[in-house]
């Protein structure tokens, strides 16, 4: 055991090991990522204390499936580097360590984290768990969702900390997307009881075939096929969203940054961290990337003028958060215009060509059906219906949440909220699938109605299954009047086979007393 205090040489020394030098850290982008990221005013680390000889269990599962059968003598323990935001010396450390966990609770409330070091030539940085920027503050704009909480033991004593894992690509074992799945699983592992591998085994599970026909490895990456693949034989199965629209400034066809946002926010309820197939600036020209996002950063709703298409709760979101394995953990990636993100790509890049969004997989839980494109339709005619009733009576925009949900989480929303007694009794002993779309209707902060839909059932059934109104009960006897007397000409705007039958589900939901 060994205690440092927190500056630039420290860590690159704490992060070398004998095949790579402190020198050759520092030019590291990992290394310039990790200091600004621990010293930020969020995090403050002040001391380092490093742990030799620590098991690290994905580094041995790597070292059996490549390096322990290479010529060269690699070691198969790793260092263990953690980070505290107070000062300390050692005896102090010692005393806090005999000590109870309740009797040194503070002292532990000051751990920040920690990065594994493999004893690997480069590409050495580990499994590594470090709080988020959010952790022990009150920012309800900041939604890290894709966390789960880890139980780290040093030295006898258990220490919990939410985050969610990271490593660095290591090119021989595992490209970016399968270091992006990994982390991935960290957290679908917790919440869907699937299976957490090791970066060896997840390429493995990539259908034993590398894209253009040669080993596995040395890894040169995966194809989407093959991150489907790797994720089905994990127990959970995806959803590609594809690039929708084409631009001038490019030869290919980008995701919209208003698209990315409404799916991110979309099944972010689930809480499974969502990948993104990126295209990065690498040179004249873009290279395809991986990366994790599991969380994001809104600005607070604002009315807007009407518009002619729906609006989305989803265009506040200012920024997201994502695990990029050639640079750090939550990672800040920011919007710019339709089409471009600005990350660290590009802030690198001498020209600050933008980084452009390829692909987004979704990983889901099997029994999950009903997708976001599924329930826009319905929603879209939702709008257009309200649209009718409150034109010339509002003078700002529906805008519409869209959000897939556990129903236990949806329930223990329900029995906070300010619904009447006899509601929320209604909502909370009604059966209800495992998981369920919540569609909210705002007008600025205001909700006006919130809509559940079975997420487990099939497209072309009619699956509503509540709805609930915020409205003054004059202006909802209103509408209930609005709707009987315009259903000829009001029902066939949902685009669905079952027009008929959601317009009824609507008219008798807002009829209950």
């Amino acid at each position: 055991m060994k205690i440092l205090a927190f500056n630039e040489d420290n860590l690159a020394s704490s992060l070398s090991n004998k095949y790579t030098t402190p020198e050759q850290v520092k030019i590291k982008q990992h290394y310039k990522y990790f200091w600004k990221y621990l010293s930020s005013k969020e995090l403050g680390a002040k001391t380092i204390l490093i742990e030799e000889g620590y098991i690290s269990r994905d580094y041995l599962h790597d070292y059996a499936s490549y390096y322990a059968l290479c010529f060269e003598n690699y070691d198969k323990v790793c260092r263990r580097v953690h980070f505290f935001d107070i000062k300390f010396t050692k005896k102090a450390f010692q005393e806090n360590l005999l000590k109870t966990k309740e009797n040194a609770k503070e002292f532990w409330s000051h751990y920040v984290g920690f990065i594994v070091v493999k004893p690997i030539p480069v590409k050495m940085i580990g499994y590594s768990v470090l709080k988020t920027y959010s952790n022990g503050e009150n920012l309800s704009d900041r939604n890290f969702w894709g966390l789960r909480t880890y139980s780290i033991n040093l030295y006898g004593t258990e220490i919990k900390l939410r985050s969610l894992a990271f490593q660095e690509q290591d090119s021989v074992i595992a490209a970016c997307a399968t270091t992006a799945i990994w982390s991935m699983l960290n957290k679908a592992a917790v919440d869907f009881h699937t299976i957490l591998k090791s970066p060896s085994q997840i390429t493995l599970d990539a259908d034993n075939v590398s894209p253009d026909g040669s080993r596995l490895f040395p890894n040169k990456g995966l194809s989407i096929l093959q991150i489907s693949q790797a994720i089905l034989n994990s127990g959970l199965v995806s959803e590609i969203k594809e690039a929708d629209l084409r631009t001038a400034d490019h030869p290919f066809k980008v995701v919209s940054n208003h698209y990315l946002k409404k799916i991110i926010n979309a099944y972010s309820g689930i809480g499974i961290p969502i990948i993104l197939v990126i295209r990065v600036p690498n040179g004249g020209q873009h290279g395809l990337h991986a990366i994790t996002v599991s969380g994001f950063k809104s600005l607070a709703p604002q009315p807007i003028a009407p518009q002619k298409k729906m609006s989305y709760m989803s265009d506040n979101i200012d920024k997201i958060y994502a695990h990029d394995d050639q640079w750090g953990p939550f990672v800040r990636i920011n919007f710019d215009g339709a089409h471009n993100l600005i990350t660290p790509w590009t802030e690198g890049h001498k020209q600050k060509e933008p980084t452009l969004v390829k692909s987004i997989v979704l990983p889901i839980y099997p029994k999950v059906r009903i997708s976001f494109q599924d329930l826009e339709v319905i929603v879209a005619g939702l709008d257009t219906i309200l649209t009718f009733f409150f034109d010339g009576v509002i003078v700002a925009d529906l805008v519409w949440d869209i959000k897939i949900e556990y129903s236990e989480k949806y329930k223990k929303i329900i029995k906070g909220s300010g619904l009447e007694t006899s509601k929320k009794i209604e909502l909370l002993t009604t059966s209800l699938p495992k998981y369920v779309w919540i569609t909210s209707c705002h007008i600025g902060e205001h909700k006006l109605m919130c809509f559940t839909f079975d997420a487990t059932n099939i497209n072309h059934a009619m699956i509503g299954l509540s709805v609930i109104s915020y409205l003054p009960d004059n202006i909802q006897g209103e509408l209930i009047k609005f709707l009987e007397l315009n259903r000829d000409s009001l029902q066939y705007l949902f685009k669905h086979m079952a027009s008929e039958r959601y317009y009824e589900f609507l008219i008798k939901e807002l009829s209950k007393k």
